[in-house]
């Protein structure tokens, strides 16, 4: 088994949006070299002139700090809109528009994949079992013309995040039914696996344990997200002292179970979102324990990377 030690650029939101200072923090104080892009930080591209603007500088910043982005990945903005499973079609519609969009920003930036969140079905359509089914059916039909759209300007695969709430894809059956092997004319959904995700309400036994999870898809995984997590809520924690203390996701258990599950090359990607009041500097340090952590663990069992 290889792993690839990296991290989404969420922790930059508000504090480095500019690529050249977050991707220094990236590489000067985290000592890290591979980077997934939050959509958040990536701005202006609602215009053709913006996107090129946002791609050049993205680049740059890259080139200039010997980083490589694996991947864009949807953000706090994102997560927030129905998108697929949106009740209205005309939005529905606009998603998988969106989607294209951000493929072809995936591509320019030259980056392999892009994905995360998908879909969020309403209340009202969640609760009328017909609708339900409507709205999971469009959701599969959408993914589908995206992989598609994919295809044609050479990205190599799509990835989905199992989420934490009940009317979106939070269930190992749900995650199942919307992962591909893609084909000559569509790329393969690939599974995101956060492994702070397994508290969504209303499950139980292996839906809410992270080694389950990692054990049934080890095999299949491209990512892997990490974030400290109490197994109660989606906190997004760094690898902290404090955190570890009442955190389920221990570094060597993680990668021993990936090794057992069958996995071959997964990329370990920190998705730490601090608080917003929490003061920069402590930022910076709690990413630092947190990427020594892993770091150690992965250098003291030899796993490759």
């Amino acid at each position: 088994m290889k792993v690839n030690l990296g991290i989404n650029t969420c922790f930059a939101l508000k504090r480095w949006p500019r690529p050249a200072d977050w991707a220094s923090v990236v590489r000067n104080d985290l000592g890290l070299d591979l980077v997934e892009l939050s959509l958040d930080l990536v701005e202006g591209i609602d215009t053709f002139a913006g996107g090129r603007d946002a791609v050049e500088r993205h680049r740059a910043a890259l080139d200039a700090n010997g980083l490589q982005a694996h991947a864009t990945f949807t953000g706090l903005s994102a997560y927030s809109l129905d998108l697929l499973m949106h009740p209205d079609q005309g939005r529905r519609e606009a998603a998988v528009q969106w989607y294209r969009s951000i493929i072809d920003l995936t591509a320019a930036l030259g980056a392999r994949a892009t994905g995360g969140h998908v879909g969020a079905m309403s209340v009202p359509d969640w609760n009328d079992s017909e609708r339900r089914a409507e709205r999971w059916d469009g959701l599969k039909r959408g993914l589908h013309a995206i992989a598609a759209h994919a295809s044609t300007v050479g990205l190599e695969y799509l990835l989905v995040e199992n989420l934490v709430a009940v009317r979106e894809p939070s269930t190992m059956a749900q995650i199942e039914d919307l992962l591909t092997d893609g084909d000559g004319e569509h790329v393969p959904w690939r599974l995101c696996l956060d492994v702070g995700h397994q508290c969504v309400p209303g499950t139980v036994g292996a839906e809410r344990d992270p080694y389950a999870w990692l054990q049934h898809f080890g095999s299949r995984l491209v990512e892997v997200q990490l974030q400290q997590s109490d197994g109660i809520a989606d906190h997004h924690w760094a690898f902290t002292a404090e955190h570890n203390a009442i955190g389920l996701i221990e570094p060597v258990k993680v990668l021993d179970t990936l090794e057992a599950a069958g996995a071959a090359t997964v990329d370990l990607i920190f998705e730490i979102i601090p608080g917003f009041e929490d003061p920069d500097g402590r930022v910076i340090t709690d990413l630092r324990e947190s990427v020594d952590l892993w770091r150690g663990a992965i250098d003291a069992r030899g796993t490759e990377r």
